[in-house]
């Protein structure tokens, strides 16, 4: 068992590096079927009976109100009016497991396919066993010695195809049990050219000593299955609905929601072209990885010098089509094993590929029923299934650098394919869910190329460092710290782009201006002085509370330049690895952070109100405001001009020096707010001199509140646009930035002095950082503005309950029979089944309970005076439960209809005034009077009465919104 153990890691060891796309590849794949076989199942149920369409979560954002005919835009403010109830809808719909069983029914069928297909090959081909043909046994004896040279211990068999008079070969088989098929004109090549036949066969070897077999016959199998249970069923029903479409079926989707459907039918082609672009890739590099694998086994590689055969595929169309085939020509295999270092070369394309995958799969990770959370927990899984592929890509070379002291690619242009990638997915996915062709700011898709690139050159970067650390075991430790804080930071700009760059990109980064209104609410002042700032505030926080308090982005961006900060001290490798100069330029944008402060304050100065009472109102929100966007712009302007003008490293020290900007700046902000009232013009609220440490302490939190994490996260993306430009600029001038080498690890002692000042450096700069990133994430908010800003970028709209009619004024009447249309029909149906008829059932068994007890006690005997005795805490108990049935309705979805809605808030308002009141009358709420026996006993009789009335009115308005729900306008 330990032997095979051993044999089993050895293998590993020497895998050619594309395992873990082989197992991205497969994981896309087996994902993707879930929402496709859902889809597939909806379409077949919804023609049996068309309500059915409307069950589970797409019934609820009907009911929300989701509409369309209309705009993306309109349909997230109105499906997010309650985005509580919302949320409670959909928890409380049942899952369905359809596509989860039939997908594992497509996997079990293309574990038979893998199973079974070399034993169908064997029997196709009508191959033979070496022995029938090797007459002098000369052949076997050198297939096995060919054998024990490569040191394969896995069952191998070989074969003879006599039908192939090709001079080649091929492997196939399933884990543990491979064959190798000898073509007949190779066995008539072995009498004339010995070494080619041999080569070949040590090639073929080679694929099984890789264990790349196993990942090609299982990604091939699951594919060809895939395509013929899912993915052409998909495309067909599509294709079929919007021949419907097209053949005049009236329909609300049609033409609206035609953006939607296209969509559908280009995620299937993506994720066809995708996965087979994928799949080429992987099968050209295994072709590669065996070709030097069979030239460091003894083949000679004058073998690889062979002209292309001739085909009927001309040369251009062969050169445009070399990505999509799954072989590689002659040409490209002598390139390779001239240098070897092509395959650890980043391939755009491997990037690109990644990206999209990425994307593809979190959309598709969103829908499955067994994942808590839905689509933010989407996101875990993707990138444990990303972040290896990316770290190896991009490790490799950077080992291979780091052993012959050569140059290192910077990864920016790795990272930005990723990060086109990224996009293209995005789009494509997320225009499965749109109406629209393009969000309201397409522009705002090009963060992906920042969130992709971001991470990568951090890695890149931060590897090499820490391959220069002396010991072997802190070498692995530190890189492993490194892959854990790329895969955290690719997470927080993915995490960003969910909950506030997606709703930016559709319009709703403040919709229907609810920061404002909020701010007017929670500040009251004269607002209207400052609608300029009122207006950059409520934009620049929606780019900012996305990720408001999440304190593993706060350990994420504390890493991204402590790290660094370490491993560039722990560097023997002489002046060119110094930080002096990083730190200084840090310093140099500190003061000009509290340049910019300070000018701030002085153009802020004119616009000071009269009182300190007022300049605490808007005035004051409005000054911390400029605080953060002149710290943020500081952040910024360094790492942009340190990343510029840094030849090694450049993102690293950006961060770096961007942290120091940063530090000293919180010092400038407590600084100003805590001397008001002593500096003159800069003063803010107060006019007397005193030191207000509390009021420095109070403003500095809600600045570092918003800044600690997104300024370090903008710096990395400014660090990128600074090396971007500088490039550019060297290149128009044909001054490209030469590759610089890392110097050689000294092995001079490190002086005492030096030590101290490096580990001075790294607990200065450190340690107030983490007791910041602390302080922000274990507090509670000091500000209920920034609890108030979380709370709205969740929702994305404002919560409010319907306005009361305002008197005389009459309401909207219900949408008429004759005019009501099929979306209007579907909508009220969906808020009846997914919520509305069980509240209204709850209702009517709380009235007939309360109705029961009263029969009951109207049926006791009278006493004297003509009155009967009354229990009163079955009564409140009674009351109290209809007051709570009608308070879980009022919390519901509105009524898709304005005038329904009015009418069902106006007589459940009713019912719970009633319920308040039956219960006051009882017993009354704590700390107030009791009442006299003859009021208390005239207010439950009201009570009573005014529940009558509202049931009245809550039975006729249910009625109302049946009509409104019924199928004949179908």
């Amino acid at each position: 068992m330990r032997h095979r153990l051993v044999r089993l890691f050895t293998a590993l060891r020497s895998a050619t590096g594309t395992g873990p796309r082989f197992v991205l590849l497969m994981a896309l794949v087996t994902v993707s079927s879930i929402p496709l076989f859902d889809g597939l199942f909806a379409v077949v149920a919804v023609a049996d009976n068309p309500r059915r369409g409307f069950d589970g979560a797409v019934g609820c954002l009907y009911a929300a109100g989701y509409d369309p005919s209309t705009t993306d835009l309109n349909n997230l403010v109105a499906t997010l009016r309650r985005p509580e109830a919302l949320a409670k809808c959909f928890g409380e719909q049942p899952e369905s497991y359809r596509g989860t069983l039939a997908t594992l029914v497509l996997l079990a069928v293309a574990g038979l396919v893998y199973w079974w297909l070399p034993k169908v090959r064997d029997r196709r081909r009508t191959t033979l066993p070496v022995e029938d043909v090797d007459a002098d046994g000369t052949l076997g004896a050198e297939l096995a010695a060919l054998r024990e040279r490569t040191g394969v211990r896995s069952d191998l068999r070989f074969r003879v195809d006599p039908r192939r008079l090709t001079s080649g070969a091929s492997v196939y088989g399933r884990t543990g049990d491979y064959t190798v098929c000898l073509h007949a004109g190779l066995l008539a090549r072995r009498g004339t050219d010995p070494e080619g036949f041999r080569a070949v066969v040590l090639h073929e070897l080679a694929h099984v000593h890789h264990r790349d077999v196993d990942y090609a016959y299982a990604s091939t199998a699951l594919w060809r299955v895939f395509v013929l249970l899912a993915l052409v069923p998909e495309c067909v029903l599509v294709g079929w609905i919007i021949a419907l479409a097209l053949s005049g079926t009236d329909s609300p989707w049609w033409p609206g929601a035609l953006p939607e459907m296209l969509s559908t039918v280009f995620a299937c082609l993506l994720l066809a072209g995708l996965v087979h672009l994928a799949r080429a890739d992987l099968l050209r590099r295994r072709e590669f990885h065996a070709d030097l694998r069979a030239v460091a086994w003894g083949a000679h590689p004058a073998t690889w010098d062979r002209p292309e055969p001739p085909g009927v595929v001309p040369p251009l169309l062969r050169r445009l089509t070399t990505l999509l085939r799954t072989h590689p020509d002659w040409a490209e295999r002598r390139r390779v094993l001239a240098d070897a270092g092509r395959l650890l070369r980043v391939s755009p394309l491997e990037m690109f590929l990644t990206g999209a995958s990425a994307s593809l799969l979190y959309a598709s990770l969103g829908t499955l029923p067994f994942l808590p959370g839905g689509r933010p927990n989407a996101l875990w899984p993707t990138l444990a299934l990303i972040t290896p592929v990316l770290c190896c890509a991009l490790g490799l070379p950077v080992v291979r650098a780091a052993r012959a002291d050569g140059p290192t690619d910077s990864g920016a242009t790795a990272g930005l394919w990723l990060g086109c990638g990224l996009l293209v997915g995005e789009f494509v996915a997320s225009g499965r869910y749109r109406l629209d062709w393009l969000p309201q700011q397409p522009q705002l898709l090009l963060v992906f190329l920042f969130i992709g690139a971001v991470p990568a050159v951090w890695w890149t970067q931060s590897l090499r460092l820490a391959l220069g650390l002396p010991k072997r075991g802190v070498r692995w430790a530190v890189a492993g710290l490194c892959a854990l804080v790329t895969m955290t930071v690719l997470w927080a700009g993915l995490l960003w782009w969910r909950w506030g760059g997606e709703r930016i990109a559709l319009g709703a980064g403040d919709p229907g201006e609810g920061l404002a209104k909020q701010y007017r609410e929670m500040v009251p002042g004269r607002w209207q002085d400052y609608g300029f700032d009122l207006s950059t505030l409520s934009a620049g926080m929606s780019l900012l509370t996305p990720l408001y308090g999440d304190a593993l982005v706060a350990a994420a961006a504390l890493l991204l330049w402590l790290v660094p900060l370490v491993l560039l001290l722990l560097q023997r490798a002489g002046p060119g690895l110094r930080v002096r100069r990083t730190l200084g330029a840090g310093l140099a944008g500190g003061l000009l952070s509290w340049a910019g402060l300070a000018t701030a304050q002085i153009a802020l100065y004119v616009q000071r109100p009269a009182t300190p009472k007022a300049r605490a109102g808007p005035f004051l929100v409005v000054h911390s405001w400029w605080m953060i966007v002149g710290l943020t712009a500081a952040c910024l302007l360094t790492a942009a001009l340190v990343a510029a003008f840094s030849r090694r490293h450049w993102l690293l020290r950006a961060l770096i020096a961007a942290q120091v900007v940063q530090l000293t700046s919180y010092g400038g902000v407590f600084l100003l707010y805590s001397a008001d009232g002593c500096l003159g013009p800069l003063n803010t609220v107060f006019d007397r001199c005193q030191w207000h440490a509390h009021n420095g302490l109070v403003v500095d939190r809600g600045v570092t509140l918003l800044t600690l994490p997104n300024a370090v996260l903008g710096s990395g993306c400014a660090a990128l646009v600074g090396a971007g430009v500088a490039w550019s600029v060297r290149r128009l001038r044909g001054r490209p930035r030469p590759d610089v080498p890392a110097l050689p690890a000294s092995t001079a002692p490190v002086r005492r002095r030096l030590r101290f000042l490096k580990t001075a450096a790294v607990l200065v700069l450190g340690v107030p950082a983490l007791l910041l990133a602390v302080v922000i994430n274990t507090l509670p908010s000091a500000s209920p503005v920034a609890g108030q800003l979380s709370q709205q970028t969740d929702a994305a709209a404002p919560h409010r309950a319907p306005a009361p009619a305002e008197p005389g004024k009459k309401k909207p009447e219900p949408t008429p029979p004759g005019r009501r249309s099929k979306l209007h029909t579907w909508q009220v149906w969906s808020w009846l089944n997914n919520g509305g008829a069980r509240y209204a059932r709850q209702i009517a068994t709380a009235s007939l309970a309360l109705n029961s007890e009263i029969l009951k006690v109207a049926a006791q005997p009278r006493n004297k005076n003509g009155k009967v005795s009354v229990d009163e805490k079955p009564f409140h108990r009674l009351c109290g439960a209809l007051g709570t049935r009608v308070e879980e309705a009022q919390n519901y979805l509105p009524v898709p209809d304005q005038g329904l809605q009015d009418a069902w808030s106006d007589a459940l308002a009713r019912v719970r005034s009633g319920a308040r009141d039956c219960q006051a009358a009882l017993i009354p709420p704590k700390g107030a009077p009791r009442r006299p026996e003859a009021e208390r006993a005239q207010l439950f009789t009201a009570s009573l009465n005014g529940i009558v009335v509202g049931l009245r009115s809550l039975t006729g308005t249910v009625k109302d919104i049946t009509k409104a729900a019924t199928w004949a306008a179908k």
